[in-house]
């Protein structure tokens, strides 16, 4: 089994070893059985990055497979049953993405058998096969207190023009104005050139970066695929997952 926590200093790694785990948020532990696929055993760590959490571990640890534990998908109703069975279940599943475990105790340090370091949050992300969907801003789908959850609103908050939202395009550095921007223009088709939008291309924000990706596919200009070109080489993976997709549609 392993764990992916949160790993700030050398201290707190210290203090794992010889505590162990402690029930966290639900008073519960999350975990996940270690599987041939990377990609599946450590699926969460992209959504627990949204949280703002940058510096992960995997603890690997060992518990009786008789355990009594939670298990289900994160979408729906978990039951509660010994590990063995769960794992069982889960081994049969054809689609393993947003599958969890949890347990009601605490892990002893005794049952941990090692630490290992993630390089890079894998998985996926807001939810499974998400790739070239902008998260649903509900407040039901928005987790509270979630990572930039504050710029992902059911509504923008202020309703602006056509005219309006460009020149702030155009000529604003406010992270909120410029998403409220993107989120009033998208979702028409446009034969206009995107040009006006080029500055964006550097922005550091993945939430702008991926919105902006969203907004740029739906101009009808030449200069569409150049913009979308650039935004599948950037740094931020989900932009450019994003990014690919669309050009494999032009």
């Amino acid at each position: 089994m392993a764990i992916l926590v949160h790993i700030t200093n050398i201290d707190n790694k210290k203090s794992i070893i010889k505590n162990g785990i402690k029930l966290g948020i639900h008073n519960v532990v999350y975990f996940m059985p270690h599987q041939k696929e990377f990609l599946i055993s450590h699926q969460w760590g992209r959504e627990l990055k949204r949280y703002g959490i940058k510096n992960f571990m995997a603890v690997d640890f060992k518990i009786p497979t008789n355990e009594t534990v939670w298990f289900g998908k994160y979408t729906s109703g978990h039951e509660k049953m010994n590990l063995n069975t769960a794992i069982e279940k889960f081994m049969a599943l054809d689609d393993k993405l947003g599958y969890e475990f949890f347990i009601e105790r605490k892990i002893e340090a005794k049952e941990i058998h090692k630490m290992r370091n993630i390089p890079k949050p894998i998985g996926w992300r807001y939810e499974p096969k998400a790739h070239g969907k902008v998260p649903c801003p509900c407040r039901i789908c928005m987790q509270f207190g979630g990572y930039k959850t504050n710029k992902l609103k059911e509504k923008p908050e202020k309703e602006y023009s056509n005219k309006e939202a460009k020149e702030i395009l155009i000529s604003s550095n406010n992270e909120d104005e410029i998403l409220n921007a993107l989120s009033c223009l998208r979702g028409k088709w446009r034969k206009e050139s995107p040009k006006y939008l080029e500055r964006l291309l550097e922005h550091k924000d993945e939430f702008i970066l991926y919105s902006l990706t969203d907004f740029i596919f739906e101009h009808r200009h030449p200069l569409r695929k150049t913009f979308l070109e650039i935004l599948s080489n950037i740094d931020d993976e989900d932009t450019r997952e994003l990014a690919t997709e669309y050009l494999e549609k032009i």
